[in-house]
């Protein structure tokens, strides 16, 4: 009995990490389709972070974590250091741009 309901437990705590990541790859592709295009796809244009998340509105932590995330997956680059969401200006990559288009 003990067993199943550690199972049980498993199988929750896993749909709730399935849900948490879902919906943090989704944000994070909704971040590089703008991010395309404000750009217009070109990876030498910096946005100020400030001006991105005015389309999503998201607390600062989010962002970053947003932000730090997609730049480890080689899909933007953190340009300027400093302003309210720690990060100033980003650009995004190749591999952003591809990723946004899926």
């Amino acid at each position: 009995m003990v067993s199943y309901k550690r199972e049980i437990s498993a199988q929750i705590a896993q749909g709730l990490n399935m849900l948490i990541g879902d919906d943090f790859n989704k944000k994070g592709k909704n971040i590089l389709k703008e991010l395309a295009e404000l750009t217009g796809k070109d990876t030498e244009v910096k946005i100020p972070v400030q001006k991105l998340n005015e389309v999503f509105n998201y607390e600062r932590n989010e962002m970053k974590n947003l932000l730090e995330y997609l730049e480890s997956k080689e899909c933007l680059k953190i340009a300027t250091i400093g302003g309210p969401f720690l990060y100033g200006h980003i650009t995004i990559t190749d591999k952003g741009i591809a990723r946004a288009s899926k």
